[in-house]
C-alpha cells in the first residue's frame, strides 16, 4: 500500500508496447485490480454501477489485450465507469514525459502556462503565453525520456520559430509545502494581503498561523488557490481565520463506515459524526479516522481574537482540486468571502493508492466528503461569484486580470 494521495495533480503515464502479450498475466492483473476497487471504492453502491457486471463485461475484452498500453486502456474505461476523481491506474515504466511546460487550451490554442526552471524548455526561453503552432499538439512534446521534440511555437514577441527540446519529466515542486505571503501599502491607509498556497500538506498549518500573523493588520485579504491541487486537513487550519468560533467543517466517511450504516446518511447522521479537530497531517488525518470507527467530522478551531475580520477574496480555477476544494466550500458556506475566477476541478474525494502485481498501481477514492449541514460534496465544483478566464494575451503581457478584479473589489468602499 502507497502513501495516501489527497492531491488532485497525478499526470497518468503512457505506456511503450512490450514485445509480447501475455494473456495469463493482464488476466491476472484484471482481476487484482477489480477485486481492489469491489473491496476499496468509498462508496458500497460504487455511484450506481454494477461492478460485477463491469467487470464481466470488460474481463470479456482481455483477449483484444496485447501490450500493458492495451490493458491501461481497458483498465481506465472500465474505472471511467464509477465517473469519480481520485480514480485511474497507473502502469509500470518505461514512460512518455514532456518537455518541461504546462499547457493549457485558451482561445483555441495550446498555451504555456507554466516553465519548468532549468528545462531546455526554460534554457531555450520558451515563456508563458507561448503557444504551440497548428498542427502541433501537447501529444507531440512526450516521448522517452532524454529524446527530442521538435515542434513549432509562436512566440509573443517574435511570432513562429521552429524549437527542438530534450524530454524530461516535467515535475513542478511546491515550495513545500507550498505558502507564500505578502502585502503591499496600496494607499495612505490601505494595506492588503496576499497568501499563495499552492498545496495544503503536512507542516501547511503552522505556515498559516504565520502567514495570518504577518497579515493581521492589513485591510483586505487575497487568497489565491488557483494552482491548488490539494493536501490534507492542514486547510482547515487557514479557515479557521476566517468563520465564527470553531464549526464543522467537513466529513469524511469510508467503505466500512458507510456499509455500517446500510443506507446514505442522513444530515442527522452527518451532523453525529465524530469530532476531530487538529488533525493537520497525513498521518493525523487516516489515525483520527481509523480510531473513530472510519467516520469523522473534521472541524475548525477558534483562534479567539486572531479571527480576521477584514473583507477576504478566494482565487479559484481549473486546478483548484481536493483538499483546496474543501477550503473553498467552508469559505463559500461559512463565510463572506467573494470568489474570483474560474469554477474548481470538481475533484473532492479522499484517494489512496493501491499495489497491483508486476509493478502496476491503482488509485481510489476511499473517502467520501459531507457538509456538515448533510450535503455530498464528492467531487462537486465551487463556482465563483465572478469569473474570470485567463487569456493567452494576458499571459504573454504578464498579466492577470483574476488578481485586478480581486484588488478592484477589495478597494471598494465598504456599504
Amino acid at each position: 500500500m502507497r502513501k495516501v494521495l489527497a492531491a488532485l495533480g497525478v499526470a497518468a503515464a503512457i505506456l511503450a508496447p512490450v514485445s509480447a502479450a501475455e494473456p495469463m498475466k493482464y488476466a491476472a492483473l484484471f482481476d487484482a485490480l477489480w477485486h481492489q476497487v469491489d473491496t476499496s471504492f468509498y462508496d458500497p453502491h460504487f455511484h450506481g454501477v454494477d461492478w460485477a457486471a463491469a467487470g464481466a463485461r470488460y474481463r470479456a475484452k482481455l483477449g483484444d489485450v496485447k501490450t500493458d498500453a492495451d490493458f491501461a486502456a481497458l483498465a481506465g474505461a472500465m474505472l471511467d465507469e464509477l465517473h469519480a476523481s481520485h480514480t485511474f491506474v497507473s502502469p509500470p515504466s518505461p514512460i512518455r514525459v514532456g518537455v518541461g511546460v504546462r499547457l493549457r487550451e485558451l482561445d483555441g490554442r495550446y498555451v504555456v502556462t507554466q516553465v519548468w526552471p532549468l528545462s531546455d524548455a526554460w534554457r531555450l526561453d520558451i515563456r508563458p503565453g507561448d503557444s504551440l503552432s497548428p498542427p502541433a499538439t501537447p501529444d507531440d512534446l512526450r516521448g522517452a525520456p532524454g529524446t527530442a521534440a521538435s515542434f513549432r511555437i509562436d512566440r509573443c514577441e517574435t511570432g513562429i520559430a521552429n524549437v527542438t527540446v530534450r524530454r524530461a519529466p516535467s515535475f513542478f515542486p511546491p515550495e513545500e509545502p507550498g505558502f507564500r505571503w505578502s502585502a503591499v501599502q496600496v494607499d495612505g491607509k490601505t494595506r492588503l494581503g496576499l497568501i499563495t498556497a499552492d498545496r495544503f500538506d503536512d507542516g501547511a498549518a503552522e505556515l498559516a498561523d504565520r502567514a495570518m500573523a504577518d497579515l493581521k493588520d492589513t485591510q483586505g485579504l487575497i487568497i489565491d488557490i488557483r494552482g491548488n491541487t490539494g493536501g490534507n486537513a492542514s486547510a482547515l487550519r487557514l479557515a479557521s481565520y476566517f468563520g465564527a468560533g470553531a464549526a464543522p467543517a467537513i466529513i469524511l466517511l469510508s467503505r466500512p463506515y458507510l456499509e455500517k450504516l446500510g443506507h446514505p446518511p442522513t444530515p442527522a447522521e452527518i451532523a453525529a459524526a465524530p469530532r476531530v479537530q487538529g488533525a493537520y497531517t497525513d498521518a493525523a488525518v487516516f489515525q483520527a479516522v481509523g480510531e473513530k470507527g472510519g467516520g469523522a467530522a473534521f472541524w475548525t478551531q477558534d483562534v479567539g481574537e486572531k479571527r480576521y475580520r477584514g473583507p477576504v477574496v478566494v482565487l479559484t480555477g481549473e486546478d483548484t482540486g481536493s483538499a483546496a476544494e474543501g477550503f473553498a466550500w467552508f469559505m463559500r458556506l461559512k463565510t463572506q468571502a467573494r470568489f474570483i475566477g474560474e469554477k474548481t476541478a470538481g475533484a473532492f474525494l479522499g484517494g489512496q493508492t493501491f499495489d497491483l502485481p508486476d509493478g502496476w498501481h491503482v488509485t481510489l477514492p476511499v473517502y467520501g466528503l459531507w457538509g456538515p449541514e448533510g450535503g455530498d460534496y464528492g467531487d462537486k465544483p465551487v463556482t465563483p461569484d465572478a469569473v474570470v478566464v485567463p487569456k493567452a494575451a494576458d499571459l504573454c503581457r504578464g498579466r492577470d486580470r483574476a488578481m485586478e478584479a480581486a484588488m478592484a473589489w477589495l478597494a471598494k468602499p465598504s456599504p
